[in-house]
């Protein structure tokens, strides 16, 4: 049996095995993402912090990838030009220092210009850490202008930046200011930037909440206690999760109300329930709640260990999350690419081809740089063909106009292919498609030569002229903001110059 053969195998038990309404892997429809934290791209060189962007884009692009989720929110700071909060110290080594540019402006134009979605990735509570208090700046730092939004211990005492640990200090999410706040972040950002996703991290409460009383704030304790803030009677720990539940709500209404098309995803504890660090009873995140009612788009349980893991092991966890939080909503178990240097490129494969087995429609790698010797490795064993992102059909499921005037002829550089799109005002990427035969199919996955970049109408394909290909056929498809794909373009054909006569 050849590979392609055991591919369509694969897809069709795949389907079988599933038989459900969820998106589940086909091959043709993969999330392949990476989180890159600021930590990874930051500079007081803005040349060199473009550089990092623009080198793991393109090596994103290259092993394709087609999803990044880029950190623009570390702890109430900006990485972009913000009205609600002061410029990152680590972009110019001053905190709130206009460093002259705008990183997410640049990863924006990046990741279009490359064919990836570009995810905005806030850390959501962490609202300051450093080895001293923020130095008055203009937007104020939250940690200076509302401490009474910090977290509080189980006897009301604040919590306080931890030097040594160098510790993130939070803001609770039991106060309605602290959560609108990050609301108006969030506002801020989808009103300013072309971004396709909104990724919230440390979407929780704080470690060690449960031993220390996390949060006792006075705010929080009084809602609780009341009838207006607590109508439920809910437990103490169930009020937090509510707490946490109705910032997501909130916030994914906001989003799908000024973008529909932005997705929303949220990254959770590796560890659903049970004892030691999880996310339901450890820090209170109810992410299937979120999932079931329908306001997250998907989610990425952090698992990050190994198969044989004693505590964490990555086979049961990830089929939890599967089995019991997915409500037609998709997960994207999140893989350690740590593991790579630590237990050996194997653990990493054999993790991806159980994520397929499993029917789940993707994976997001943890994180960027720890890809550095696997991106070739990646581009050719594991993903060989191209994948469009899965869709979204509850955001909608219209499909854009197929592409018109397409053509194709044969050059000193390859085969230039062209199109006409019948509505240019509408952001759309290109699926190029390539065949030694007449017969083209959408379903053949090896059949894609490229995913263009943001309303290209051009694409120049090499592979004719290395493989000395005589004639080689192609159609054009287009694809939406929310992966959604065109009918094929009408099937045209390239005839290598010496064959012109013939």
């Amino acid at each position: 049996m050849n590979n392609r053969n055991l591919l369509y195998l694969c897809i069709v038990s795949s389907l079988l095995l599933c038989g459900c309404g969820r998106e589940v892997f086909t091959g043709k429809r993969e999330a392949r993402g990476m989180w890159m934290s600021r930590f990874e791209y930051a500079s007081k060189s803005p040349d060199s912090a473009k550089g990092k962007i623009t080198r793991l884009f393109e090596k994103a692009r290259h092993a394709k990838f087609n999803m990044v989720f880029l950190q623009v929110r570390g702890n109430g700071d900006a990485y972009y030009r913000s009205a609600h909060e002061p410029w990152a110290e680590s972009l110019t080594g001053t905190f709130g220092k206009d460093p002259g540019w705008d990183p997410l402006q640049y990863a924006v134009d990046e990741a279009h210009r490359l064919g990836l979605e570009l995810h905005v990735w806030i850390n959501v509570f962490p609202i300051w850490r450093g080895k001293e208090p923020p130095p008055e700046t203009t937007p104020r730092s939250a940690m200076l202008a509302h401490p009474e939004w910090l977290v509080c211990e189980e006897d009301g005492t604040p919590m306080k930046y931890d030097p040594p640990n160098n510790n993130y200090v939070w803001i609770t999410p039991g106060n309605p200011a602290a959560r609108q706040h990050v609301l108006n972040v969030v506002q801020d950002i989808i009103e300013h930037y072309d971004i396709d996703g909104l990724h919230f991290d440390h979407i929780r409460y704080p470690e060690g909440s449960v031993r220390k009383g996390y949060s006792h704030d006075a705010v929080s304790v009084a809602r609780f206690n009341s009838v207006e803030g607590n109508p439920s009677k809910l437990s103490w720990e169930n009020w937090q999760r509510d707490q946490l539940s109705q910032f997501v709500f909130d916030a994914y209404n906001l989003i799908t109300a000024k973008k529909s098309w932005v997705k929303v995803s949220a990254a959770l504890i590796g560890k659903m329930r049970g004892s030691g660090w999880t996310s339901y009873d450890a820090v209170f995140q109810d992410g299937r709640r979120w999932m079931e009612l329908g306001k997250v788009d998907f989610i990425m349980p952090m698992i990050y260990r190994e198969r044989t893991h004693p505590t964490h092991p990555f086979i049961p966890l990830m089929t939890e999350w599967q089995d019991r939080a997915s409500y037609d909503r998709h997960v994207f178990p999140g893989l350690g690419a740590r593991l790579i240097q630590s237990v050996g490129w194997g653990e990493i494969v054999a993790q991806i081809r159980e994520v397929r087995k499993r029917g789940l429609p993707g994976v997001v790698f943890f994180s960027a740089t720890g890809l550095d010797q696997a991106w070739e490795l990646l581009g050719k064993d594991e993903f060989p063909y191209w994948s469009l992102a899965p869709r979204t059909p509850w955001k909608d499921s219209t499909a854009p106009a197929a592409p018109t005037n397409v053509s194709a002829e044969y050059s000193s550089k390859g085969v230039v292919i062209q199109w006409k799109v019948l509505n240019a005002s509408e952001p759309q990427n290109f699926v190029v498609y390539r065949s030694d035969k007449p017969a083209l199919s959408r379903d053949d996955v090896y059949s894609i030569a490229a995913v263009t970049g943001r309303n290209a109408t051009e694409f120049v394909d090499e592979v004719p002229l290395r493989e000395k290909m005589n004639e080689a056929y192609y159609a054009v498809a287009a694809i939406d903001r929310l992966s959604n794909e065109s009918a094929l373009s009408r099937v045209v054909r390239a005839v290598a110059p010496s064959n012109a006569s013939q």
